[in-house]
């Protein structure tokens, strides 16, 4: 029975890379070489239009900059790249109304066609149902997560934190259950996994359909499929958290059936795309522009908001939103982080030497200034202290990195992503914490929890003196500018005294079991359902 379960599962992959395919081969060949890794081809230098199309596939725009400015101007593809790149950049209505002779230049048309489609859908007006839908009252409190993707297919910041949060709902006795958006995990290669899928005793469920809708059609599937599941659970709240898909599908649903709406902003995803396609100059594009529009509707649409930080609740609140709605859930630890860490017995099952080993665990962005921190670690070095890095995470600027290391003699350890739960493992072999983000509006608002978990585990924490960062850090924390390797140096230096290192780490580790706990988060949780009538 479970093996037919999973062959009614092949149409759904099948159709979702064959649209992927259709629409950019680039794009569906990077799809297909994240979901099964060994069909990666091998590296070879391609030529210019090449080299874009991967580029554009991968979303990397200073590498796609670079290929386009190696296409002569008279090369017969040079218009066709020009209109793809334009589209990367965000510049829709230009390239919707071109008229290209070429295949690059004509699936660029119909890409900006299609995101100008999608982006331009607002918030469904479905009427308010009369009353709610009937819900069995006296037991605990239902919550209905809906999110984009989960653990354990895709391990990041964002599904961390989904895990945590359901997880310390359930602890408090609340029945707190997961849905993924539509066609998740099949479309990214496991056709295998449950539904629901268990994970730590938190449910994930799963919206399948037969097959996958473009993306054009994706809002109305999204909320019949979870309206479906929504009238099986009978959830007292839906709590969608970024992006504004999630919202805007969870926000039809709840309010065609009485149930309240909250939303958690975790991220602005227009700040994330304006950082990595042109910073400050793209605001006036399309994408920024209508990426923003639609935040904000789902933003004021929503009954209730949470998101992570101070800086994060001001923006939201000049968006237009009732201060009263907005509450602040920040990022926090598992109580089991604060366990005392044995150093020594870490450094010996990681096979890690002794030395003075400063790093991080992020996804590694060109924005979190990994090169920043190795340069600092060189200057230490040529101080005459045997500093050494430590960078555990995956990620597009991850390659430059490690040549970076390489070529300034800066010995680095970084194994890529690693499992969940092998993470504090390699926090602990860790002597200081480094947070070198670079100043973007993302990154000035948007608070990190990595630095948290290192803290919990009793590790100093240098980062870059940035609103959201400090709303992380310990106070009495280093903080430096950012861009700046030989302030980052200086900050680092006095942390190579160890009994220095210790006081500042327990100093950090104190801060965060009084402040910084799900349990204690939890709280604020009670006080936003409470706000829209749940039973908590």
């Amino acid at each position: 029975m479970r093996t037919l379960g999973y062959a009614r599962r092949v149409p759904l992959a099948i159709s979702g890379a064959v649209r992927r395919f259709t629409q950019d081969p680039a794009r569906g060949r990077a799809a297909l070489e994240r979901a099964v890794p060994r069909l990666r081809r091998s590296p070879k230098r391609p030529d210019g239009a090449s080299a874009l199309d991967r580029a554009i596939a991968r979303d990397r725009y200073e590498q796609a900059l670079a290929a386009l400015a190696s296409i002569p101007r008279d090369a017969p593809e040079r218009a066709g790249c020009e209109l793809a790149f334009a589209v990367l950049a965000g510049r829709l209505t230009e390239v919707a109304s071109a008229k290209p002779r070429d295949s690059r230049g004509r699936r660029a048309v119909r890409s900006a066609r299609r995101q100008l489609a999608v982006m331009s859908q607002g918030v469904s007006d479905t009427p308010a149902a009369a009353a709610p839908a009937t819900r069995p009252r006296g037991g605990p409190p239902r919550i209905l997560h809906v999110v984009t993707n989960s653990l354990p297919v895709t391990q990041a910041g964002s599904t961390i934190r989904t895990h945590r949060i359901a997880g310390a709902q359930r602890d408090l006795g609340w029945d707190a259950r997961v849905v993924t958006r539509p066609g998740y995990p099949v479309t990214h290669g496991d056709l295998r996994a449950d539904d629901p899928q268990v994970l730590d005793g938190v449910s994930y469920h799963r919206l399948l359909p037969l097959v996958m809708p473009p993306e054009e059609s994706l809002a109305p599937v999204y909320a019949g499929l979870l309206g479906n599941l929504v009238d099986r659970l009978l959830p007292d709240v839906l709590h969608a958290a970024s992006d504004q898909v999630n919202a805007a599908a969870a926000r039809e649903v709840g309010r065609s059936r009485g149930i309240p709406v909250a939303y958690e902003a975790r991220s602005f995803f227009e700040d994330t795309w304006l950082a990595r396609h042109g910073g400050e100059d793209a605001r006036e594009v399309d994408t920024f522009r209508l990426l923003q529009q639609r935040h904000t509707d789902v933003l004021l649409a929503a009954d209730v908001v949470t998101t992570l930080g101070t800086g994060m609740r001001d923006a939201i609140i000049a968006r237009g939103v009732d201060p009263a709605r907005v509450f602040i859930t920040p990022n926090a630890v598992p109580m089991d982080f604060l366990d005392v860490r044995d150093v020594r017995a870490s450094r010996e099952r990681l096979g890690v030497p002794s030395a003075l080993w400063i790093g991080s665990v992020a996804t590694i962005n060109d924005d979190e200034g990994m090169d920043t921190l190795v340069e600092a670690i060189a200057l230490l070095r040529e101080a005459g202290i045997d500093a050494r890095g430590l960078i555990v995470g995956d990620g597009p600027g991850l390659v430059a990195v490690r040549a970076l290391a390489h070529d300034l003699h800066v010995p680095l350890i970084s194994p890529g992503r690693v499992p969940v739960e092998e993470v504090k493992t390699w926090f602990d072999a860790l002597d200081v914490f480094g947070l070198p983000r670079r100043d973007s509006s993302v990154y000035r608002l948007v608070t990190p929890l990595k630095p948290l978990e290192a803290q919990a585990r009793g590790i100093p924490t240098v980062g870059s003196d940035l609103p959201a960062i400090t709303e992380v850090l310990a106070p009495g924390s280093a903080l430096v500018r950012p861009d700046d390797p030989r302030a980052l140096a200086e900050a680092l230096l006095p942390l190579a005294d160890p009994d220095l290192r210790a006081e500042q780490g327990e100093r950090a580790r104190r801060w965060i079991a009084e402040t910084r706990t799900w349990p204690s988060v939890m709280e604020a949780y009670r006080s936003a359902y409470a706000l829209v009538g749940v039973p908590v």
